[in-house]
């Protein structure tokens, strides 16, 4: 009876590691579909399509790329979080902007276990651009015409509610008065600094405002960021001029809470794979991008630290009001 038992138990143990084996070597057998909590014509939307277009081929399975705008990336997020979580619906994208966003918006917060981490492919620096006739031509003569008129001047986002706090604060330390404007993507926020409808404008690197600057079309003013603007070494950002708060966005994938390991894991390695891919890389390069790699629980303690990071720029800003 014992050796029955012992030989039974044999059995189950083979027959779940078999089971959880195939169940790994059998995902995907069906389409992917990758939600991007911005609009279309934004960094988000170029950098997944660019990855995703190499996943799809070491995954063995079509990937479907779908716009979810709204909320600075709340509406995309909560559509993953309710999705299934069979690893067939993901999150790509600024993802620790969409997950910071109910601070400002005094809705119900995301907990970083919401999520389950692919992993981490670039961060990007936030840039603010100005259009060439304007009459300031530095951040100091910008600060100063904002003074000298208070309420005139109109402050755009391409999408990124952490970027225009951070706008906000920079205003309540200098004694400013702005107007802004959220768009809904950096393709969006571009088109309007490109076409005048905003006086300055601030998208990240990698945006067709940011490529006409490359081209002389506009002028950047300052990095929004503490670190370094891919191809504009000499533009200062917001820490050499002292201030308190900066921004920048980590881009990266993530799946409903839920999903099994094996799962993850491949999708992990996936990403981890398609960012091993030289033409990929120098492409992404030249479009203003600074990929690199980092594992999904590497991703997750960014988002941990994004979203610890807010509650002091949230009272910074209110403060004010």
């Amino acid at each position: 009876m014992k050796k029955a038992l012992v030989a039974l138990t044999v059995l189950f143990m083979i027959s779940g590691f078999w089971a959880t084996s195939v169940m790994a070597i059998d995902y995907p057998t069906k389409p992917i579909t990758i939600i991007i909590p911005w609009g279309a014509g934004g960094m988000s939307t170029l950098s997944t399509r660019m990855l995703g277009e190499k996943m799809k081929s070491i995954l063995g399975q079509p990937v479907v790329f779908i716009n979810k705008p709204g909320a600075s990336g709340i509406i995309g997020l909560n559509a993953v979080k309710k999705s299934k979580p069979d690893g067939y619906t993901l999150a790509s994208g600024a993802l620790t902007l969409g997950l910071t966003a109910p601070y400002f918006f005094e809705t119900d917060r995301f907990d970083v276990d919401d999520f389950d981490y692919i992993g981490s492919y670039m961060p990007q620096e936030r840039v603010l651009f100005t259009t060439l006739d304007k009459p300031y031509k530095t951040w100091r003569e910008f600060i100063a015409y904002s003074k000298k008129n208070p309420g005139k001047v109109s402050v755009g986002s391409g999408g990124a509610q952490w970027a225009l706090e951070v706008m906000k604060s920079i205003a309540k330390k200098e004694g400013i008065k702005w107007k802004y404007v959220m768009f809904k993507s950096g393709g969006a926020a571009s088109s309007a600094i490109l076409g005048g409808h905003v006086d300055v404008c601030e998208t990240g690197t990698g945006t067709p405002a940011y490529q006409s600057a490359r081209q002389n079309k506009l002028r950047i003013l300052v990095d929004l960021g503490a670190e370094t603007v891919p191809f504009f070494p000499q533009v200062k950002n917001l820490k050499n001029y002292g201030y308190r708060f900066t921004t920048a966005l980590e881009y990266g994938m993530a799946l409903p809470k839920g999903v099994s390991e094996e799962i993850r894991a491949k999708l992990e390695s996936a990403l981890k794979t398609a960012m091993q891919d030289k033409e990929l890389m120098a492409k992404m390069g030249k479009t203003g991008f600074t990929p690199r790699f980092v594992t999904g629980y590497g991703y997750r303690n960014i988002a941990i630290g994004a979203i610890n990071d807010t509650p002091a720029l949230q009272q910074f800003v209110k403060d004010v009001k």
